[in-house]
């Protein structure tokens, strides 16, 4: 094979290569096993019915619920200022979001961050004492990807 002929094989195979491979894995049933988020992802996603939100508070803007069991002190104070900081950090989709602050007596929930989608559904969990640099960035892609709320 002529150096012409092989230099024209190889870019069409390079060209058709990714294409043949993409349809293989898309027919294939290939799917990812990893995901990108830091936080735990509930799947399925709990509806305001079954955690017992309000409508009227939670639905239409996308919303970080902080539970706590009894009232909240000091510490749980300092978490809450921090998590308003997280919200700060969102710069301009900062209106999208807002900051929830709830005891696990009027909903049922387990203490913890989650994060709430405008439709009122849980849809990903953070404990307590978790970094919260993880739920910035996985708020800002969120924010990016959500065409509601």
């Amino acid at each position: 094979m002529s150096s012409r002929k092989l230099t024209m094989t190889l870019i069409l195979g390079s060209s058709i290569l990714p294409i043949v491979l993409a349809f293989v894995a898309y027919f294939g049933g290939y799917t990812p096993d990893g995901t990108n988020a830091k936080g735990e992802v509930l799947n399925p996603v709990l509806t305001i019915d079954q955690w017992g939100g309000q409508e009227e508070r939670f639905v239409g803007v996308w919303s970080i619920l902080k539970t706590q069991s009894g009232p909240c002190v000091a510490e749980c104070g300092d978490r809450l200022e921090s998590l308003r900081r997280v919200h700060d950090a969102l710069g301009r989709e900062a209106d999208r979001v807002q900051v929830v602050d709830m005891s696990v007596e009027q909903i049922n929930l387990e203490p913890g961050i989650w994060v709430v989608d405008p439709l009122g559904n849980l849809v990903m969990r953070y404990a307590q004492d978790s970094e919260l640099k993880a739920l910035l960035d996985d708020m800002r892609r969120l924010l990016k990807v959500s065409r509601i709320g």
